[in-house]
């Protein structure tokens, strides 16, 4: 058996839907003939959720090192406190480049130097965000000649993330130069979806094609013991899980449910919005956090472990999957669209629908697609839907040979193909 090298920031116990790809992989890739040895942050550090029941799913041998780290997301919260919003928006910008991250980078390359002198490994697969990671990439390929794979789970250049923070123009020329180099020096890219594959084909037409690879977010069928047969709640029960964040603020949702509710198509007894996960209600809320008629629909739950987030999915009548339209949203496909497929119910969808998540949801049969850039897209879908649940039709009819394609296990097969063809 082959040892392969894996890098992630994030890594279980660190909960979360992000932390799901690298576990998965890390799972399944011994039966495919390679050991994972696993270098990341130290969770203990970290500002972020805790889910120990993920740990469980590793061989028992896995090599995990793990290395102090600087979360400077202690710091922004200190200043979000304070009131010092542009501070943090200052040093995003200007100062921590290409991201916060990039300080455990000091802690990490020492530990990096260990690993190598202890585990006979001649692949190492990178997976970002964070793209300080790239560095990390960067140094192995240099210092001891190993077939690099990097993972783009997010886009860097042409990504929300760049969009979102508008950073001075030097700094983008700066991250375009460094995304140029590591994507010519990588044996392998990588990517969750087709539309990113073709964008950093477009980008770097001097790159051979082949180096170019779609694997997507999946499931994991051993997450799932139980089917979730259709149901009716007391109240129309729409069902979120997740965290809300950047330019992913949902206010165009709670415009749409107030009117309805507003002009009697709605009962505001007869719906309710519930939120698991890592969130706050000002942000989610945003321009509605005063509502009382949204507040009393909308209920908020704190982070709860993989295996319940799973469970949640069972209550709803039906799930909510949220991203804004735009060039810049087109290529964000969240880890939650596979697990919400996976299910079978439906999944109200208000994204982009000429983007990468509709492209996948489509032809598996679950999704009611919404505009998220039209109020009446949004209003309509939620009322079809609603209607259907109060004549109790609300019913999806899965496409299970599709769906059964995102898989992690078959998935992780695709990975090692690439492993091995390196």
């Amino acid at each position: 058996m082959k040892n392969v090298l894996l890098i992630f920031y994030h890594f279980p116990p660190t909960g979360g839907s992000g932390v799901q790809r690298g576990l998965k992989f890390a799972k399944y890739l011994p039966e495919f003939g390679f050991r994972p040895v696993i270098l990341c942050a130290d969770y203990r550090f970290l500002k972020q959720p805790r889910d120990f029941t993920l740990l469980s799913e590793l061989p028992r041998n896995t090599k995990i090192y793990r290395t102090f780290t600087l979360d400077i997301n202690w710091f922004y919260k200190l200043l979000w406190g304070l009131k010092l919003n542009k501070v943090v928006t200052f040093l995003q910008r200007n100062v921590l480049i290409p991201d916060g991250e990039i300080l455990w980078l000091p802690f990490a390359l020492p530990k990096l130097k260990k690993i190598m002198a202890a585990n006979k490994i001649n692949q190492v697969f990178v997976s970002v965000p964070p793209f300080s990671l790239i560095f990390l990439a960067r140094y192995l390929k240099k210092h001891y000649q190993l077939k690099v794979c990097l993972d783009f789970r997010d886009p860097w250049s042409f990504g929300i993330g760049r969009k979102y923070l508008h950073p001075p123009k030097w700094i983008t020329t700066l991250e375009n130069k460094w995304e140029k180099e590591i994507i010519t020096q990588s044996d392998s890219i990588i990517s969750v979806c087709s539309s990113m594959v073709e964008d950093f084909k477009r980008l770097y037409p001097f790159v051979a094609k082949n180096k170019f690879v779609c694997i997507t977010n999946g499931y994991d069928e051993k997450d799932f013991p139980v089917s979730f047969p259709p149901i009716k709640n007391a109240k129309f029960t729409i069902i979120y899980t997740g965290s809300f964040y950047d330019a992913r603020q949902p206010d165009i949702l709670w415009k749409a449910l107030k009117e309805l509710i507003e002009h009697g198509n709605i009962k505001p007894d007869k719906i309710t919005v519930e939120i698991y996960g890592k969130n706050t209600s000002s942000f989610v809320l945003g321009n509605y956090v005063n509502d009382a008629a949204i507040n009393k629909i909308v209920h908020f739950f704190g982070y709860v472990d993989h295996s319940n987030s799973i469970k949640l999915l069972g209550k709803a009548d039906t799930l909510l999957l949220f991203s804004n339209s735009g060039e810049a949203q087109r290529a964000i496909v969240t880890a939650k669209v596979f697990e919400y497929m996976r299910s079978g119910k439906p999944i109200l969808a208000i994204i982009d629908p000429s983007g990468a998540a509709a492209e996948i949801l489509k032809p598996g049969k679950t999704g009611f697609i919404a505009d998220s850039s039209s109020l009446n897209s949004v209003k309509e879908t939620i009322l079809n839907i609603y209607h259907l649940w109060e004549e109790d039709k609300l019913q999806t009819e899965p496409n299970w040979n599709y769906i059964q394609q995102f898989e992690r296990k078959t998935l992780t097969a695709k990975l090692a193909e690439v492993f091995s063809s390196l």
